[in-house]
């Protein structure tokens, strides 16, 4: 039962009137900067069963696209606003775009 109310949780949306809010950088430099990293939010994927479950057709790319989508709705940004994307998993790194799941051959294969 807990289990399931974990789930539904993960499935329920925002409360009503939530939005992001800016938080001041607590790094201790005084302005911003190119080389800053700023996290704008977090979503994840559904739960499903490794290889059994309803993803099981699914691909990282799709997985990702609809993540993203819903993140750029809810910060309400462009995607003409972007700069880099790092995309990180749970279980392993997974270089979604390339379909690479490995440091090493993601070292050799992602553009430069």
């Amino acid at each position: 039962m807990r289990r399931l109310q974990v789930v539904l949780g993960h499935l329920s949306p925002a409360p009503l009137g939530w939005a992001p809010q800016a938080a001041r950088c607590l790094g201790g430099a005084p302005g911003a900067s190119a080389d800053d990293v700023v996290v704008v939010h977090g979503r994840r994927t559904a739960i499903g069963r490794g290889g059994r479950g309803g993803f099981k057709d699914t691909t990282p790319d799709e997985l990702l696209s609809a993540v993203m989508t819903a993140v750029l709705q809810d910060v309400r940004l462009s995607p003409a606003q972007l700069g880099d994307i790092c995309v990180v998993t749970s279980q392993r790194l997974c270089l979604c775009p390339l379909s690479i799941d490995s440091v090493h051959l993601g070292s050799r294969h992602w553009p430069t």
